[in-house]
């Protein structure tokens, strides 16, 4: 029987300037506005449903700026959201071989994909397929997003929690 209570630790990660700070700030506060930086674990507590139960979980967001040397870490995280801000163009190759980084490791975390800034698409230098071949396996999921736009936050942490709870399950 699996416990009613679960923490799953997050990992997000992105270049400086991608969003992460606001992204977690909406995700754990619902707010986009970030008052100082985010340090350490943020946690945030809510309940998801999954087959016609709800089960209390709690999320520990941890921001990790840049690429470089992030392995140390991603190596407890159950999850890694990738952010990559949709106005500012990227190494797409890098990124692809950062996510296969990430498949190939330690506990093989889910790997979620936010497109961020998505209320300024009319800026975008990156679209949506431009994002899909960093959706290495499956259980990747890609989102366009925007702190600055609940809805789309709300929807994809509440997805994020169903896929860590599916899993978890199923490793039971």
């Amino acid at each position: 029987m699996i416990s009613t209570r679960l923490t799953w630790k997050v990992s997000v990660i992105g270049e400086p300037g991608s969003g992460k700070s606001s992204l977690i700030s909406r995700m754990a506060y619902d707010s986009d506005s970030v008052s100082g930086s985010l340090r350490g674990l943020v946690r945030k507590k809510m309940n998801v449903v999954y087959n016609g139960e709800t089960r209390n979980v709690e999320f520990l967001f941890q921001e990790i700026d840049g690429f470089t040397g992030a392995d140390n870490l991603l190596s407890s995280s159950n999850g890694v959201i990738i952010v990559v801000d949709i106005t500012n163009p990227v190494d797409l190759k890098s990124l692809v071989k950062f996510v296969d980084f990430i498949s190939n490791f330690g506990k093989n975390p889910l790997i979620f994909i936010a497109g961020s800034k998505a209320d300024r698409r009319y800026e975008a230098k990156i679209w949506e397929e431009d994002l899909e071949p960093l959706r290495k396996t499956p259980t990747t999921k890609l989102y366009m997003v925007s702190s600055r736009q609940p809805d789309t936050v709300k929807n994809m942490l509440n997805d994020i929690g169903v896929s860590l709870l599916k899993r978890t399950l199923e490793r039971k």
